[in-house]
């Protein structure tokens, strides 16, 4: 085999988004998002990702849209990002949907000279104060100039900060975006989605939506909030919980959804040698590893140039079906793992999948789970299966 190998399963993407779109028909529109080359599982991905029920999608930069587009050609993709204005030809010839997210912006698209007709969607800044309108009246005129020229409003929308389990930034998000529209009628724009995939999960429908929005959520990982278990810690945590939503009267969450979610991707690589150490010995950068007996050591060849990441909180991979620490600091392109007699040189290793979940993935290197993903996805080969 390869040195690392990424495998997708085209497979599951397409019964993940089948089973999201079961359990939640309420919406006209399903948003995937696909920047970070969809997340680290490649454009090749998207096809799939239609045929289950992706019926729009979101990119965040043109070199994204390009690839997409030798994928699917007609389906519609929403640019997240302003547009530059030596740009626009570009969007144009990708058919792309604009997000316009100030006034500038919008009177650049505005002005372009073109008889096509770009559908656009606004973005309203509820609070995230990243990209987005935060003025009601600037939202009025900019909807005014929308419909006085040959482009279409097709969409609004904004970007949630948190899950809002715990704290009033979801709810108060909410409010504030149903503020700054309040002086246009949402009910004659097309597509309205405020939401992400553990906002589908977490709460009940936003009343005024009926189009969200998804990542991770398709990808094949249920974020939504899990039930703590038993034990003092989580009996805390329950109360925690409990007082932050009583003091700021937060909207119900939901825990423990029940939906049929398989990850897609799948990371693995060969072991390059089995090493000898002695006792006392030390191993890898820094001598910040020191054999307390007799071991052996399988090299791999990946290290933070392949997605694994510096860091190593405790990681494990695993060589059939058991898990074995990864020890000493990782390097660009190799990492040793403390394994057994059993271990062969010919042994397949599991870095993500079968036992190794994304969330021990991620953990072990302090990294968020999309950033793992995409990370994964950068420089090992990706060979897809259905």
């Amino acid at each position: 085999m390869a040195d690392s190998l990424v495998q997708i399963d085209l497979k599951k993407l397409s019964e993940n988004v089948k089973a999201i779109v079961e359990k939640y028909p309420q919406y006209k529109n399903y948003i995937g998002v696909v920047k970070g080359d969809c997340y680290g599982h490649g454009m090749k991905a998207v096809k799939a990702l239609n045929k289950g029920g992706i019926n729009y999608f979101a990119v965040s930069s043109l070199e994204e849209a390009k690839a997409f587009r030798e994928v699917l050609s007609d389906t519609p993709v929403l640019y997240l990002e302003p547009v530059e204005s030596d740009r626009l030809n570009e969007a144009q010839n990708l058919k792309l949907t604009l997000a316009i997210s100030d006034m500038e912006h919008l009177k650049t698209v505005l002005s372009y000279k073109t008889e096509y007709s770009f559908n656009l969607h606004l973005q309203i800044d509820a609070g995230f104060n990243r990209l987005g309108f935060k003025d009601k009246h600037e939202i009025k005129q900019a909807v005014d100039m929308i419909k006085s020229s040959q482009h279409t409003l097709e969409g609004i929308y904004q970007h949630f900060a948190t899950a809002g389990i715990f704290d009033p930034h979801y709810d108060n998000q909410i409010n504030r975006f149903k503020e700054l529209t309040s002086l246009i009628d949402l009910s004659e724009i097309p597509m309205v989605h405020l939401g992400s995939g553990v906002s589908l999960l977490a709460h009940e429908k936003i009343d005024i939506a009926n189009t969200t929005r998804m990542g991770l959520l398709m990808y094949g990982y249920n974020i939504g909030p899990q039930s703590y278990g038993g034990g003092i810690k989580n009996k805390i945590r329950e109360l925690r919980d409990r007082y932050y939503q009583k003091k700021w009267g937060l909207s119900k969450t939901i825990k423990d959804v029940k939906i049929e979610l398989s990850p897609a991707m799948s990371y693995k690589c060969r072991i390059l040698h089995l090493k000898k150490v002695k006792a006392g010995e030390f191993v890898g950068y820094n001598a910040s590893y020191k054999a307390e007996s007799d071991m052996i050591l399988a090299i791999l060849p990946v290290g933070y140039n392949n997605g694994i990441g510096h860091k190593n909180y405790g990681r494990v991979v695993e060589i059939n079906e058991k898990l074995y620490p990864v020890v000493g600091e990782i390097g660009m392109n190799m990492c040793a793992v403390k394994v057994d007699n059993s271990v062969k040189i010919t042994d397949e290793v599991t870095l993500l999948g079968d036992k190794i979940t994304l969330g021990m993935f991620s953990r072990s290197a302090d990294l968020g789970l999309a950033e793992a993903l995409v990370s994964i996805g950068k420089n090992n080969e990706r060979i897809y299966v259905e």
